[in-house]
């Protein structure tokens, strides 16, 4: 870094996971016809007065409390002035000077194991704007977004690098996942990452003019945007000039950051205390009320499904990279004992499928009592993990077939009568009897002819487990 330090500090906006807005009773609702989701508070019609979202409100405390924040039972909010289309009451309500929540920190991961504290100082309550799409020389506005709930979340400038701000992202976006505060759908705009860049001297302790980088909405984005800003802003000072404080966006067909505007630019939003929502008391009791009903966070989760159920760390975190994903597992799980072999199946078979068309587990026609009754059918030796290739495509499309009865019609239910599979058994030892007396010197290659014999002529459906002891018992009967 031609011994420059990077600073970085990270807001995120993160949209809230209710059913209407914060402050009005419109709904909520991701891909709707433009401007269907609006009433009278969000058009800003002369007399409509806000009222706040108590759901949104419980889930800003339920964020406060993972991150470990001071929460203020005090609830105030305040009104950011500013003209634009976006919005149509010409002001957003927001709490600039109290934050629901203060002073909190995240522990983060990096790709070397290490860990980190990231510290975190404010989450606060506001709206979202409309969202503005540009056609040819036109603009048009939806305001089905406008007054949807959001929480910031505003860290210190603690990071040092592009590592430590996507883990940070990649974290922060689990802790909320996991609490159902939001779906953090980053392509879908449900959480959106600000950065704040500077570099200094190596050794340094004052700031440099901060550059802000908006509404970048993939970790890679991420990634790339700090790597850029930081070869750019080392270039201008390596170049003796000033790094001009400035907002800009990042462009992903270039990879670079474009100016937005410059600090010349900003504007004044003369905050001030909003007068149509009083102070509202929360009540302690209530607080703690939400706060015990939160949800098992993703690394709870984590420490039990290694330590309590005997799942590898690996097939754990890809269990937990979905929410549904993780809610099948949890349901499946309370139907069989055999847990490492669910995470087997989810991994492997369930999850190819889902890669490969592009959709969730949700979006089959698995269910968890479907899953559960292969694994116990393979446990108790009624079809084989071999078998599960052939039946498993077939679940995932049945609307009204049992797996017992896709077992039955597809003949595929495992021979488990010992009496049948000695009868079986028979005719290969008469053709192998001199392949018996190499049992003393060679017995698993002998043991595997067998199965492998009787395997053909019963198509693959004998109890393989059960079979093998046969052979073995029947073997030294012989020899």
């Amino acid at each position: 870094m031609n011994n420059f330090e990077l600073i970085i500090g990270i807001e995120n906006h993160v949209e809230l996971k209710t059913n209407t807005k914060m402050f009005s009773a419109a709904p909520v609702s991701f891909g709707m016809k433009p401007n269907t989701q609006v009433n009278e508070v969000d058009m800003a019609y002369p007399g409509s007065l806000p009222t706040v979202n108590k759901k949104g409100v419980e889930l800003a405390l339920l964020a406060c409390n993972a991150l470990d924040m001071k929460i203020d039972n005090l609830l105030r909010f305040d009104r950011k002035n500013y003209f634009y289309p976006d919005l149509t009451k010409g002001f957003q309500i927001t709490q600039q000077f109290h934050p629901i929540g203060m002073d909190g920190k995240l522990e983060i991961t990096l790709p070397d194991n290490s860990k980190k504290v990231i510290e975190i100082e404010r989450l606060h309550i506001e709206e979202d704007t409309a969202k503005q799409v540009h056609k040819d020389d036109l603009t048009y506005i939806d305001y089905n977004r406008a007054g949807v709930g959001l929480i910031e979340i505003v860290t210190k400038p603690v990071m040092r690098s592009a590592d430590e701000a996507c883990a940070y992202v990649e974290k922060l976006r689990e802790v909320l996942l996991f609490l159902n505060v939001s779906d953090v759908k980053m392509n879908e705009g449900s959480l959106r990452t600000d950065l704040n860049i500077s570099i200094r001297p190596l050794g340094s302790k004052s700031f440099s003019n901060k550059v802000e980088i908006k509404n970048l909405n993939s970790i890679s984005n991420i990634r790339k945007a700090i790597e850029f800003e930081l070869n750019r802003q080392r270039e201008i000072i390596l170049s003796n000039k000033i790094v001009e404080q400035e907002t800009r966006r990042f462009d992903d067909q270039t990879n670079s950051t474009v100016l937005m505007r410059s600090k010349s630019d900003a504007l004044d939003y003369r905050y001030f205390r909003e007068p149509n929502i009083l102070p509202i008391q929360l009540d302690e009791k209530w607080i703690e009320k939400v706060i015990q009903n939160s949800p098992e966070l993703a690394d709870q989760k984590r420490l039990r499904y290694v330590n309590d159920l005997g799942l590898s760390l690996d097939d754990t975190n890809i269990i937990l990279t979905s929410l549904e994903m993780t809610e099948f597992f949890e349901k499946t799980i309370k139907l069989t004992n055999n847990y490492v072999k669910v995470s087997k199946m989810l991994i492997s078979e369930v999850q190819s499928k889902l890669n490969l068309e592009n959709i969730t587990i949700n979006q089959t026609k698995l269910t968890p009592e479907s899953l559960a009754t292969v694994i116990n059918m393979i446990d108790n030796g009624i079809i084989s993990s071999k078998q599960t290739k052939v039946i498993m495509p077939i679940i995932f499309e049945s609307d009204n077939e049992t797996v017992e009865q896709i077992i039955d019609r597809l003949g595929l239910k495992l021979i488990s009568d010992p009496n049948q599979i000695k009868e079986m058994l028979k005719p290969i030892f008469e053709q192998n009897k001199e392949l018996l007396t190499q049992y003393d010197s060679r017995p698993e290659r002998v043991i595997k002819t067998i199965m492998g014999q009787l395997m053909k002529i019963s198509n693959g459906n004998v109890n393989p487990d059960l079979a093998n002891n046969i052979i073995i018992d029947t073997i030294k009967e012989l020899i």
